[in-house]
């Protein structure tokens, strides 16, 4: 290893901690952008079925929405991402006031769109 790529290893920013909303096919293909980049550390997803609870996709442990606050505040999650409109309007309605006093957005992002930062 170069002497160069030590010091970009070294130096990187750490991932932001994230938690995506839902496991259908838009969900799944966000939480699989999120796991290849070196941006992101998708650390859960939430869903509400109760087999897949404490199950894993892509590295990510699936949640209930219930979880959200304590899994926010333990782990130092910065960003929940919504593909769906229901999943946004859910979590904002039950959730939103609280995940900002905790420093953490909401965000919905529309079919196709990838996370900036």
């Amino acid at each position: 290893m170069g002497l160069l790529t030590y010091v970009k290893q070294r130096f990187r920013p750490a991932p932001l901690p994230v938690i995506a909303a839902g496991t259908d096919i838009a969900s799944y293909q966000l939480i699989e952008y999120l796991t290849r980049s070196p941006k992101f550390e998708p650390l859960y997803v939430l869903n509400e079925e109760p087999w897949h609870h404490r199950t894993y996709m892509f590295g990510a442990q699936l949640r209930y929405a219930s979880e959200l606050l304590a899994l926010v505040e333990k782990h130092h999650i910065k960003k929940v991402y919504c593909v769906t409109p229901q999943d946004y309007a859910r979590l904002e309605s039950e959730y939103a006031k609280a995940l900002s006093a905790k420093g953490c957005e909401l965000c919905l992002l529309s079919k196709g769109e990838l996370p900036k930062d």
